[in-house]
């Protein structure tokens, strides 16, 4: 810690962590300057606060001198570290430190860290919500929420500070030390402020750089890099896992939470009973439960924390529903890794808006995810070409160019089920303030969507497809067709170019079937009503209509849809057949034949390519042969040589079994005489041809 009454402090970057350092030091004593690149004007009623307070201001330009000129300098997170002032005040030796350092030096209380590439605000804000429960004074903030050294004055002595921070805040700590320090995973992220992602992973790793024997390490054993750490850290270990079971901390095992720690394993709680979406977030709930456990947390306080938690704003945070398509805000995910996880909550029908400020990571690593998953990508931002360049031919691709374009875009192209997703994978400083800002501008623009859709000043595409699909279907839907009496219902009859004759009417379908006569009623004699049936569009044959007798009305041809018939063979056809003789007209005294009964019949529609062909003869289910020999009547089992048979139960009462037994004689002398009596050597034959094909019939299994 640095005495710092008296002394020239230089704050550098105006936002909410760098006014928050410049309020403390200058309440601690210190000689204040605050300095930005940004003009004045850009500033506002901010700036009237801090000369209040009698704390300098140098805005617009940053010289070197200035830097020189300071005994202390302290970052804000969103400067680069390796700007060249800075280096030049490291130089001459001047120290260069972060701002929660500066919060660190003047706080009495227990202090938390929370880092890693994804879910630190979730981590951050759960495990506050644990240790309330638990009844606990807390202090959640750092770089969500309130900046640390905003909150030294409120916090109250011997309270647990839970921060969140990032590889910003964490690569030029000094002195800085967490009691309990939480890393949940490590992957390429912020290229563009790193050199590396050796660099950026080292800057992850100063959260355990002032630890002790007596201080905590928490660990996700699941991330190789990660759990690599754990040999060289003198801290004592905690390690969580979702796929293993590991010998100290939290991990899940047949659906449930368990602690384990020493001869102590208790289950904390189900897994069914987190209500956040994705497996990253269960790693989240491990690595909160197992920081609180560490802490002193009431078990059920942490269970009860886990079952109301809905989740943080911006976080895969639920929007709302517009006709049956959701609509996810994760403007959070400002890295790769952070939409991946995001795409694997999901398993298909989404619609990614993507883009923003590039951060230096590929997009590739997205690729696969996108296969089956994502319809197609809605580019917005500065980094739209890039990510087009890394994603082309993965998926369709539209270049929405901004969040209010991409918003009523994605709900036209989606379909009821179809999930609407906001994962950037880049930061949002090219069009918006922050992360915040993003996420808020998305949901306000999904809200304006849902009341112009209610109120009808956007028609969803989908309802037009459906309505104009619904049109087009009209001859799917059941038809009642004009009944011909007869004993089967004949097709209907087809416009042809070339005139019949009256009592012929011409068929229409395109393909043959079956051969179907149809007699003409008898005079006066009424033809009865035929159900309603589906007209099939499939293969239908010819139709052999006989002529009616003279003066007798022929019967009128259902109407049917105009379809496109084979006119020319249906021409050859009727030319070549023969004039038919007319018919005689019947007797009057015959007398009128009854109409058959009909009954109600249910007619299933089916596609044409479902049809077997008519010269095709359908296989039997089962050989003739075998089914001959499944019906076959059992004959009586024949003893052999006195040996039981295999289901034969001996007993000492025989039973009727052994009465039915006694019946057979088995004597030398009578098996000598059956052998030279002919009818009986041929009984005996078909009875042990019967035992030999039955045998061969064996139930499933039954040689397993």
């Amino acid at each position: 810690m640095i005495d710092v009454r008296n002394k020239r402090a230089l704050v550098v970057g105006l936002g909410r962590s760098g006014r928050a350092a410049a309020f403390l030091l200058r309440r601690e004593g210190a000689i204040v300057t605050v300095t930005d690149i940004k003009p004045p004007a850009t500033f506002g009623a901010t700036l009237s606060g801090l000369l209040a307070e009698k704390i300098g201001l140098a805005l617009g330009l940053q010289p070197v001198e200035l830097f020189l000129a300071h005994d202390l300098v302290v970052v804000s997170p969103g400067v680069p570290w390796d700007l060249p002032q800075l280096e030049a005040a490291r130089a001459r030796g001047i120290p260069v430190i972060p701002e929660v350092e500066v919060a660190g030096w003047f706080m009495d209380a227990c202090i938390v860290g929370v880092t890693g590439s994804n879910g630190k605000t979730t981590t951050t804000t759960l495990l506050g919500k644990m240790l309330e429960a638990s009844g606990i004074s807390s202090f959640v903030g750092g770089n969500i929420g309130v900046a640390l050294s905003s909150a030294v004055d409120t916090i109250k002595p011997g309270s647990i500070v839970v921060a969140e921070l990032s590889s910003f805040q964490l690569e030029a700590i000094r002195d800085f030390r967490p009691h309990v320090a939480v890393l949940l995973n490590i992957s390429p992220n912020h290229l563009d402020r790193h050199p590396t992602f050796e660099a950026y992973a080292q800057a992850k790793r100063q959260i355990f750089r002032n630890q002790r024997a007596d201080d905590y390490a928490v660990l996700n054993a699941d991330d190789p890099w990660v759990r690599s750490l754990g040999p060289a850290l003198v801290s004592r270990k905690v390690f969580f896992s979702r796929q293993e079971q590991i010998p100290c901390g939290l991990f899940v095992s047949n659906g449930n939470i368990v602690y384990r720690t020493g001869h102590m394993q208790r289950v904390l709680m189900e897994t069914k009973e987190v209500r956040l979406r994705g497996s990253f977030n269960l790693e989240d709930v491990l690595g909160a439960a197992a920081a609180a456990c560490v802490l002193g947390a009431d078990f059920e306080a942490v269970r009860k924390a886990v079952r109301d938690f809905k989740g943080v704003e911006h976080r895969l945070e639920y929007v709302r529903d517009i006709c049956g398509v959701e609509f996810y805000n994760n403007s959070k995910a400002t890295s790769v890794d952070a939409t991946a996880k995001s795409l694997e909550a999901f398993e298909r029908g989404v619609h990614l808006i993507m883009g923003g400020k590039d951060k230096g990571a590929p997009y590739t690593p997205l690729r696969p995810l996108l296969k089956d998953r994502v319809r197609e990508v809605l580019l917005i931002g500065a980094a739209a070409d890039r990510v087009a360049q890394e994603f082309s031919g993965a998926v369709e691709l539209i270049h929405a160019g901004n969040l209010e374009t991409a918003v009523p875009e994605a709900f036209q192209r989606a379909r009821p089920g179809d999930v609407v997703l906001l994962a950037p994978a880049c930061s949002s400083f090219d069009q918006f303030q922050d992360y915040e800002h993003r996420g808020r501008v998305f949901k306000e623009l999904v809200g304006r969507l849902a009341q112009d859709v209610k109120s009808g000043a956007i028609e969803w595409n989908w309802k037009k497809r459906e309505a104009t699909r619904g049109r087009s279907a009209a001859p799917e839907r059941l038809q009642p067709a004009t009944p011909v009496p007869g004993p089967a219902q004949a097709p209907p009859p087809a416009a042809s170019s070339q005139k019949a004759p009256d009592a012929i009417a011409e068929p229409q379908i395109e393909t043959p079937a079956a051969e179907v006569e149809v007699k003409q009623p008898a005079p006066g004699q009424k033809a009865p009503q035929a159900p309603a049936v589906l007209e099939l569009e499939t293969p239908a044959a010819e139709v052999e209509v006989k002529p009616t007798a003279p003066g007798q009305k022929a019967p009128q041809a259902p109407a049917v849809p105009e379809v496109e018939a084979p006119v020319a063979e249906v021409e050859d056809r009727l030319a070549a057949a023969p004039a038919e003789k007319e018919a005689e007209p019947l007797p009057d005294t015959a007398p009128p034949a009854e109409p058959p009964a009909h009954e109600l019949t249910l007619v299933y529609e089916v596609n044409a390519d479902e049809y077997f062909p008519a010269d095709v003869e359908l296989e039997e289910d089962y050989p003739e042969q075998q089914e001959a020999r499944q019906l076959r009547t059992p004959t009586k089992p024949e003893r052999i040589e006195g040996a039981p048979l295999p289901y034969e139960g001996r007993s000492e009462d025989p039973g009727p079994a052994a009465d039915e037994a006694a019946d057979i004689d088995d004597s030398p002398t009578s098996m000598k005489e059956a052998e030279s009596n002919p009818k009986i050597a041929e009984e005996k034959k078909l009875k042990s041809t019967d035992r030999t094909e039955s045998a061969q019939l064996r139930l499933p299994r039954m040689d397993k």
